[in-house]
C-alpha cells in the first residue's frame, strides 16, 4: 500500500514534465493556393494542432514561391497522385520556395523535424538534391541552445537540412531530423516564427519536379513551476521516510 500511494504521488508531481508533440501537413497545395488553381505563382497558409505554416508571399523579405501549384496526377492514382502539389522548374528563382513556421502553442518549442515528398520526372537527370537554410529576416528568430532563454539565434542562411544527389526517379521521401542535422537543438519561441528557404539542387534550372506532402513536427517541454518543484521535493522526502520506517 505504502509502494503504490508513492508512486502515485511522485507520478502526480512530475506529471508537468511531459513533453507534448504537435505535427501540421500540408498535402492540398493547389487546393489551398489563394493564387488560384494550377497558377504559376504560389500562396499557401495553414493552421493546425497549434502550428502554422506559410508558403511563398509574407514568409520572407523575398517570399520565393516555387513555380506555384500543379494539378496533374501524371497518369497514376494513389495519395501521392492526388492532383495538388508544388511545382519546381522553369528559371533559378523558381527552383526555390520560402516558407514560415508559427509556433502557437503557447509554448517554446523545439523544431524536431521537416519531411515531405519530392517527384523527380522519370529519364530527367535533375533535380539531384536540395538544402533547407534558416533566414534570419524580421522577426524570424531559430533558437539553438538548451532553451529559447538561454540560447542564440541562427545566423542567416544556416544549414538545417539538406541533400546530395539523393533525388532519384519518380517519388522521394526525406525527412529531416533538425537536432542531429544542426547538433543541438532549435526552439521557435512561443507565439514567434522562423522563416527557412529550400532550394532544389540542379544542374538544370529549368528542370522540372514536384513535392508534397510537407510535414513539421515540433515538441514542447512544460517547465515546473517553482511550486511544482516543492511538490516533487516533497515527494522525495516522503519516499525517504517511508523507506526508513520499513527498514525499522
Amino acid at each position: 500500500m505504502k509502494k503504490l500511494l508513492l508512486s502515485s504521488f511522485i507520478a502526480s508531481a512530475l506529471t508537468v514534465a511531459n513533453a507534448a508533440t504537435f505535427t501540421i501537413t500540408v498535402d492540398d497545395f493547389n487546393g489551398l493556393n489563394t493564387l488560384g488553381s494550377g497558377n504559376n505563382n504560389l500562396d499557401v497558409t495553414k493552421s493546425e494542432n497549434s502550428l502554422q505554416l506559410d508558403f511563398g508571399p509574407g514568409s520572407s523579405s523575398l517570399g520565393y514561391d516555387a513555380f506555384g501549384t500543379g494539378t496533374s496526377t501524371f497518369g497514376q492514382s494513389g495519395e501521392w497522385f492526388d492532383g495538388s502539389y508544388v511545382k519546381f522548374g522553369n528559371s533559378g528563382n523558381q527552383q526555390k520556395l520560402d516558407f514560415r513556421i508559427t509556433n502557437n502553442t503557447g509554448s517554446d518549442a523545439k523544431l524536431k523535424n521537416i519531411s515531405f515528398d519530392v517527384r523527380r520526372q522519370p529519364g530527367n537527370s535533375n533535380p539531384t538534391g536540395y538544402t533547407i537554410s534558416y533566414l534570419a529576416s524580421g522577426d524570424s528568430a531559430l533558437i539553438k541552445g538548451a532553451s529559447v532563454a538561454t540560447g542564440s539565434e541562427m545566423v542567416n542562411l544556416a544549414g538545417v537540412g539538406s541533400e546530395v544527389g539523393t533525388i532519384t526517379d519518380g517519388i522521394n521521401n526525406f525527412s529531416e531530423f533538425i537536432g542531429a542535422n544542426i547538433s543541438g537543438t532549435a526552439w521557435i519561441a512561443a507565439g514567434g516564427y522562423a522563416n527557412f528557404r529550400l532550394i532544389m539542387t540542379t544542374g538544370n534550372a529549368s528542370a522540372a519536379s514536384q513535392m508534397d506532402n510537407f510535414s513539421v513536427t515540433m515538441e514542447t517541454v512544460v517547465v515546473p513551476e517553482p511550486g511544482t518543484y516543492a511538490l516533487i521535493t516533497g515527494a522525495l522526502v516522503f519516499a525517504y521516510i517511508l523507506r526508513r520506517r520499513a527498514r525499522a
